[in-house]
């Protein structure tokens, strides 16, 4: 007799009866406990009246009459940011819009092996030595007082945005620091990602000084906008929301040739993508680059205005890509291991010294949705443990990370990625207390994924008005997951598909109709299921498009017997 996964909460809330009419959508919203005039703003977004005044944000008015002074006088202004995504597209789009009004500027992104995460003084005094005025962060900075302090000595001006936690002593010596999450913020949504970030000191730049953009242009800014807030996996609620919305809009209609040329390179028709294919095909490629390598090949991908350029870019983000698959698929073999040994643990800390630091993250978010709980993996040289970390659930990460701060050389992030750094001799304790502040904190039953609706499908019709009907949830992601449905079947068939055998392939029977479903890499976990018996099936509805025609399909998430 097949058992739930226990991967899944089996707590169903709501029961409806399937008819075409249904409102799912509304429904679901309803279940999470949305009330109307909720479900109504969820429903439909607005650009114009759903994204605050960013002059609410700290130290705003100060940065942006920064930046004005240095584009009148012509100073030599560099965008300094992180290597990964959020960075990289938050640097794009700030090169984009200034230099579009006339400023002078140029861009440093820091190696990740070299110099690692953030500002560092010596990059700095090498940008005074080039005569650079003003240094702009993106997506870093919030932790950097030493660094904000040495710049200030050789009269280096600095303005930080960032969106990370704010530790207890911040930067007091720079220009501005803009950050939501500040205790002085007074903006009414404080999860915006580094690219959000940098997109409300353009609204607020444009807001202030009447830029030559017409009204309305920065609106083609929303495509690094929802590429580094999905990335980035930032709650996709609020504002976050509304900007990955309309930041997919602007992608289909792309006027970028480099985000055409990675389309073309990931199998993706442009015109059609979803989130989804923001971060699991583009994210994947354009990461690829700072995590072997360097960073710059995808930040000049994003900026390329010339498509022999961008073809051979993209090309090469390709190779890198496939090369980092291969390295992390043999770091998360090992990992995997270690996690499972590790069963009784509630935060994971998994370590080995010949881990490759540049994607020891995208491990640790495969072995959190694998095993369902948050994950640390560091690469550990036997002097210096570094590592990154991936929340699950709503637990928060960083207020873990932040409980075990005195053995901790250095950390930064927010709640759902963060970063470590701590000598080795320290790493069982660090696993030891972090897992004790997660016995106080931690509820694994509210960790675990549940199921929106039951529905009793009493005529599963072949038209796609229920798939259309939730495709009105989307973007999901962080906060906003896909609903999952719960539905009694008979199981009529059940078979073994694709290259390697691992998806399995359901004919499934309701009262009165039939339809097809499957599961994806399930081969192996329900070795006991019998053709002609009814089960409890989890659920995600999906569009299935196969040869231009489209049908509703049922992906099977979890089983459970009656």
């Amino acid at each position: 007799m097949p058992k739930s996964l226990s991967k899944t909460r089996w707590n169903i809330q709501k029961h409806l009866s399937h008819t075409s009419d249904t409102n799912l959508a509304k429904s679901v919203l309803q279940n999470r406990g949305l009330d109307d005039s909720e479900i109504d703003r969820f429903l439909s977004p607005s650009y114009q009246d759903d994204l605050a005044d960013p002059m609410l944000l700290p130290d705003m008015s100060k940065a942006i009459k920064r930046i004005k002074t240095a584009i009148d006088n012509n100073e030599k202004i560099t965008i300094y940011g992180d290597y990964d995504i959020d960075g990289i597209t938050s640097c794009a789009l700030l090169n984009d819009f200034f230099g579009s009004i006339g400023a002078n500027i140029d861009i440093y992104i820091p190696d990740r092996f070299e110099e690692g995460y953030g500002l560092n003084s010596k990059a700095l005094q090498n940008l005074k030595n080039q005569g650079k005025d003003l240094v702009v962060t993106v997506d870093c900075g919030v932790t950097s007082k030493k660094e904000s302090d040495y710049a200030d000595s050789i009269g280096l001006d600095l303005i930080i945005t960032d969106h990370h936690e704010p530790p207890e002593v911040l930067p007091n010596k720079c220009i501005a620091l803009i950050n939501p999450k500040l205790k002085t913020n007074k903006y009414p949504f404080i999860q915006l990602a580094g690219v959000g970030v940098a997109f409300s000191l353009v609204r607020a730049y444009i807001g202030r000084y009447k830029s030559s953009l017409a009204d309305g242009q920065e609106k083609w800014l929303l495509d690094l906008v929802a590429l580094g807030t999905v990335c980035d996996v930032v709650p996709l609620v609020g504002e976050n929301r509304v900007l990955s919305l309309f930041g997919l809009k602007v992608i289909r209609k792309s006027k970028r040739v480099g985000l055409q040329e990675l389309a073309n390179s990931s199998g993706i028709d442009i015109s059609r993508i979803t989130e989804s294919d923001l971060g699991y095909k583009f994210g994947p490629r354009l990461n690829a680059a700072g995590r072997l390598e360097h960073a710059k090949a995808a930040l000049n991908l994003l900026i390329s205005e010339d498509a022999a350029e961008s073809i051979k870019l993209a090309k090469k983000l390709n190779e890198l890509n496939q090369e980092r698959q291969m390295l992390t698929q043999d770091i998360f073999t090992q990992a995997d291991k270690q996690a499972k040994k590790q069963s009784q643990n509630l935060i994971l800390v998994l370590s080995d010294k010949s881990w490759n630091t540049g994607v020891v993250g995208i491990v640790a978010s495969r072995i959190t949705e694998k095993h369902h709980k948050p994950t640390i993996v560091v690469c550990n040289d036997g002097v210096k443990a570094k590592g990154s970390a991936r929340s699950w659930g709503g637990f928060s990460i960083i207020d873990a990370i932040r409980s075990c701060d005195e053995i901790l050389d250095k950390y930064g992030g927010h709640e759902f990625a963060a970063g470590i750094t701590l000598k080795s001799e320290n790493l069982d304790l660090f696993t030891y207390k972090i897992n004790e502040y997660a016995k106080q904190k931690v509820d694994i039953e509210s960790m675990l994924p549940s199921i929106d609706i039951e529905l009793s499908f009493d005529h599963l019709t072949p038209d796609l008005n229920y798939v259309s009907n939730l495709e009105a949830l989307r973007p999901y992601g962080n906060s906003n997951p896909q609903p999952i449905f719960s539905s009694q079947f008979e199981l009529l068939d059940l078979r073994h598909i694709g290259q390697h055998q691992n998806h399995l392939k359901f004919r499934l029977k309701s009262d009165t109709s039939t339809c097809d479903a499957i599961a994806f890499s399930a081969s192996h976990k329900w070795p006991s299921l019998n053709v002609g018996v009814k089960y409890q099936f989890a659920y995600y509805i999906n569009e299935n498009v196969w040869q231009n025609i489209s049908k509703p399909q049922l992906e099977i998430v979890d089983i459970r017997a009656i």
